[in-house]
């Protein structure tokens, strides 16, 4: 599983989803947590981060969002060499099947379907550990 210590962004439009998303990493232990509210956003945050000294090693991204939609945001996020390898989860409803797929074939780590708990959290983010350290 991630370290504790692992800095998380956490993009998503909704205000309420971030403070959900965020609640749930506190109470799994987590506590370097960044979010923005668009993929553009997240885009700064997580360049301006690589070169600081905790950098962002995990990002939690709803699908579904207005400019650039999170898919858009992985792929870019893929399309750079320093981030090739950063686990990347989509945050998804049930109903957006298609774009999970796109998604896979886009080197997404692992998936959350809202709504969610605790249990499916933390679930998802051994999986996306999985497939990143093994």
């Amino acid at each position: 599983m991630f370290a504790k210590e692992t800095h998380i962004l956490v993009v998503d439009d909704s205000l309420n989803i971030r403070r959900l998303v965020v609640d749930n990493l506190n109470r799994l232990g987590f506590k370097k947590i960044t979010t923005a509210e668009d993929a553009n956003e997240a885009m700064k945050k997580l360049n301006a981060s690589y070169e600081t000294e905790t950098p962002i090693t995990l990002v939690l991204s709803d699908l579904n969002m207005p400019g650039p939609s999170g898919l858009d945001f992985l792929k870019q996020v893929r399309s750079i060499a320093n981030f090739k390898g950063l686990p990347f989860l989509l945050v998804t409803t049930e109903s957006e099947k298609g774009a999970v797929i796109e998604a896979a074939m886009s080197g997404v780590s692992a998936y959350i379907v809202k709504p969610f708990n605790l249990e499916t959290l933390t679930k998802r983010l051994g999986e996306a550990y999985k497939k990143h350290f093994g």
